[in-house]
């Protein structure tokens, strides 16, 4: 069976669909339309029961969560450090870090008035100075190029990184507290190499993105 990834265009489906280009397995991406209810209809609830995205059809049943897609598709596809691998540790370590302490607060950024419409600003803006120290941590390590992090390979953790990268650039709810990949070398390497590759390059034009749509968005 071949998978099935179910989202909405230039949503955190975009990983899964790098990941999935990057394996060179077969699969269908079905792309949901939000404004019509698609995403809270009975079929897609089933799929995720929050009714978010990305959700996908696997040979060992449905699974949601971009974490959990990812994790999975690293392990199945050699896009991971595998189970004995030396580094596995660390990489766990990290993709969990990326996964809890990143993802999350990217949404506090770009989606303030989720968490308080009066004080948007201010959630915004604490979500900034923790992106901005968690992301100098996350740069040292890249700066050391371990193996899941190497710009001259895929990995879906580098890919994760990526995609987080472009929406703290592209999204945030008040344009000066954009992030830039730039100010993070190691990481703006990462994605700058995510972004050349073909596989990537598919994936983003299936989703509506051309040109550096990891490094400089907005160009």
């Amino acid at each position: 069976m071949a998978y099935r990834l179910y989202g909405v265009q230039d949503f955190a489906n975009l990983a899964a669909h790098v990941a999935l280009e990057e394996a060179g397995v077969a699969y269908e991406a079905v792309f949901l339309d939000p404004d019509s209810g698609a995403l809270k209809s009975p079929d897609h609830v089933a799929r995720h029961p929050m009714g978010l995205v990305p959700a996908l059809d696997t040979p060992d049943g449905p699974m949601f969560e971009t974490g959990a897609i990812l994790l999975y598709l690293g392990e199945r596809h050699g896009l991971a450090p595998s189970q004995g691998a030396s580094d596995r540790a660390a990489f766990l370590s990290w993709f969990v870090f990326v996964n809890n302490g990143l993802h999350p607060v990217v949404m506090d950024l770009i989606h303030p008035y989720r968490v308080s419409e009066e004080h948007a600003r201010i959630v915004a803006g604490v979500a900034r100075a923790r992106l901005v120290e968690r992301l100098a941590a996350l740069e040292a390590v890249a700066g050391t190029r371990p193996r899941w992090l190497d710009p001259a390979q895929p990995g879906v953790l580098g890919i994760y990184i990526s995609m987080l990268l472009r929406w703290m650039r592209a999204f945030p709810w008040a344009a000066d507290l954009a992030i830039s990949a730039q100010d993070f070398p190691a990481l703006h390497a990462i994605a700058a190499a995510c972004e050349a590759r073909p596989a990537a390059i598919r994936a983003a034009a299936a989703n509506g993105l051309s040109g550096r749509f990891f490094t400089d968005p907005e160009g």
